[in-house]
Formats: structure tokens, sequence, C-alpha cells
């Protein structure tokens, strides 16, 4: 993967937070793995590495251009390269009117595309997991997850319910959160379930999870909205799942990228004795 140099020539916060989140995400906002990390500088004077690649604020990486920047090896000044996708600064990139750009043209389906998932990642609730599932090798004696989908209840399941001093499902979103509170309600989870959009991926409980579920309907669970982004202090030897919540697209595009990485340094930082996973 890349190392991405943003030259800030446009002064605008929003449209290079919308740069930043461009980098990680492609046109359907997707995540890709093709760069690790983005700067930004006043000018590519500041940059004293001999490998990464150089975009102006504004230039969205495209499909065609990442495929001829797989992996590069060297410092590549990529600045108005004709595959980068060019966006005015005449416009702030924050939702509050419609994009400047014509009807079929590239920038409108992309701007709108990420207007779409920021509005509603506020209400979304996820049905089920979009990242695999990695059995830990932690011993734990705290455990705190998201609400998405099985992967908290599949960590409680392989941890042993009873091994653990306090369980505590959170979310960021209250509507998450009363899902799954009312699935932790049902003593046996149900063939299907009435829940109205935004939601994401399809209701398909594995047969492992339906098998444990009596369990955990038994189980103390506290459930608790919670912001990552506070720098919460976890009891000593939790196990702390926090998938892509700070290298998520809203996030990156409200903001900013050196925001949600100081965000989660912070977190580690602040909990030394836990286990903070990503994926």
């Amino acid at each position: 993967m890349n190392k991405v140099f943003i030259v800030d020539i446009h002064s605008n916060p929003s449209l290079l937070r919308f740069t930043e989140a461009k980098v990680f995400f492609n046109a359907k906002n997707e995540g890709i793995d093709w760069a690790y990390d983005c700067v930004t500088v006043q000018s590519i004077d500041e940059i004293t590495e001999d490998k990464g690649i150089v975009i102006n604020s504004g230039e969205f990486v495209s499909t065609m251009f990442r495929s001829k920047h797989i992996n590069v090896n060297t410092l590549v000044d990529a600045r108005g390269h004709p595959d980068l996708i060019q966006f005015t600064a005449d416009y702030e990139y924050n939702m509050r009117k419609p994009p400047p750009y014509a009807i079929l043209s590239k920038q409108k389906y992309i701007i709108e595309n990420l207007y779409k998932v920021a509005i509603r990642s506020k209400n979304l609730v996820y049905l089920d997991n979009t990242e695999e599932y990695t059995e830990p090798s932690a011993t734990p004696h705290h455990f705190y997850g998201l609400a998405s989908g099985w992967k908290s209840v599949q960590y409680v399941k392989d941890f042993g319910i009873h091994n653990l001093e306090s369980i505590t499902i959170y979310d960021l979103c209250q509507r998450q959160l009363d899902y799954q509170q009312m699935l932790h309600s049902l003593p046996v989870l149900p063939d299907t379930v009435d829940i109205s959009a935004p939601t994401c991926g399809d209701y398909n409980p594995p047969n492992d999870i339906r098998d444990f579920w009596p369990q955990w309907h038994n189980a103390d669970v506290n459930f608790v909205l919670l912001d990552l982004y506070t720098s919460p202090v976890f009891p000593d030897n939790s196990f702390v799942w926090v998938s892509n919540a700070f290298k998520y697209e809203p996030n990156i595009f409200k903001y900013g990228w050196q925001y949600c990485k100081t965000a989660k340094e912070n977190l580690i930082f602040n909990n030394k004795s836990s286990t903070i996973v990503n994926i």
C-alpha cells in the first residue's frame, strides 16, 4: 500500500476532508486497501520521505490511477495527472446544498454517494458484519463490543461467557443499540426481524450463534451509548472491539484523517492494559 501526501492548495477544510476520505474509499464508498496513510502538507518541499504519492486537495484517486500506481517505490508527484478527477474549491463539501456539477458527471456521482453514506450512517443498523472474524487469543476479564452484527456475540462465545467479569455492548447509534438489545431480550432468535431502513446486510444468524443464543440471552449484558472519539478509559484487561470506527468514511469526512488517527492513538494510549482490536 501507499502513503499519500496531499498538498492543500485550496485552504478549504471541507474539500480537504473529502479528499482524505476518498484516498481510502472509492466512488461506491467501498474501502480500498490502496493507501495506509495520508499526510497534509502546504508545499511539496515539506515532504522529506522518498516514497509515496503526491496529489493536490480536490483530486479524486480513480480506479484507473490506482491500477497504475499499486505500490510505488519512489516519490511520485501525481498532481494534475489525467487519471485524477478534479473537484472545485468553490463549494463547501458539507451537504447544505447540491454540488455544482453536471447531472451525469463523475464528480456529482462521487460526492452524492458520499453524502448518502454520511446521512445514512447516523441511523444505520448493521444486520451482519462486513469483515471476517478471527478467533481471539487473549484472555480478558472484560469485553466491550460494538452492537453491529454478530461479531460481539461470537467473541463472547469464544472467550467463554463465564470467564468474563463483565460484558458491554456499545455503539454511537441509538438505533443500532436498541436493535441489539431487542435481540438479547429474546430467548431464541427469530427467523426474521421487522426493521425499517436504513439497514446494511441481511439478517442471517450463523448456526453456532443460534445455538449459543440461550446463554447469551441469560447473560448479564450492559448496553451503553459510547463515543470512542472521547477516549474512554476501560477497566484493566479489557478486550475492546472497535471495528473500523477510526477508518470509517463518514468520520473521516466529518473530522478529517488526522483527527481520526489521533483519536485512535489516544484510545490506545489511555488503555495500555487492554487489547484494542480494529477488525
